[in-house]
């Protein structure tokens, strides 16, 4: 995943699943990242809320064993249909391009949108209100946090003027960061390893 500055940010899935989970998503409402780099929060929440299994497209060690594996017991659940959307903006065109590419992997192209746009540009998608989930970029990732506060200022000013009645989850591993957005967070996680770094969830109930 690249960050709002197109620096290098992975994600991995079960940790954005994590994170989804943390912040009360049951893949019933939309959800936005509006610095997606790769699309892994996205893609993620359109799996979940289309019941997809994790990892169907990855092939595991004991396929390959000489001695046959008893098939599942029962198979795996068919697909929902859902009415919902899930969007990525980046402002990065190769990490847009590169979401895009994800997604169609994944066939996930009919219920997932990703613009090529930057923070200061983004709009409530139209609809039921939802989740905004972001990754942004924090000092441990470019060695500089100072020139970020200005970042997650202008996040959190966007985000209180657009997007009352949705929840908002920011994963960091700088506190003070997280409070430059000015956003009323309720709860904060308990911290995860991400590499060297331990990084946090930050989360708010509904934007007045």
């Amino acid at each position: 995943m690249r960050g709002e500055g197109g620096e290098e940010a992975p994600l991995r899935e079960t940790m954005a699943a994590l994170f989804l989970r943390q912040c009360g998503y049951r893949g019933d409402e939309p959800v936005v990242d509006p610095m997606c780099g790769s699309g892994t929060i996205v893609l993620e929440a359109a799996e979940m809320a289309l019941g997809l299994p994790p990892g169907r497209g990855r092939r595991f060690a004991y396929q390959d064993l000489a001695v046959p594996v008893a098939a599942p017991a029962a198979p795996a659940p068919a697909p929902r249909d859902i009415a919902l959307r899930f969007t990525g903006a980046d402002r990065d065109s190769g990490a847009i391009q590169g979401a895009g590419a994800n997604a169609a992997r994944a066939g996930l192209e009919e219920v997932t949108t990703f613009l090529r746009q930057p923070v200061s540009e983004l709009a409530r998608p139209e609809g039921p209100p939802g989740l905004v989930m972001v990754n942004p970029p924090y000092g441990g990732r470019i060695g500089n946090k100072r020139q970020l506060f200005g970042l997650y200022n202008a996040l959190g000013a966007v985000l209180l003027e657009r997007f009352s009645g949705w929840r908002v989850g920011i994963v960091t591993s700088e506190a003070g960061l997280a409070r430059a957005t000015a956003l009323p967070f309720a709860e904060t996680g308990p911290p995860v390893a991400h590499g060297p770094l331990k990084i946090r969830l930050h989360r708010t109930d509904p934007l007045p």
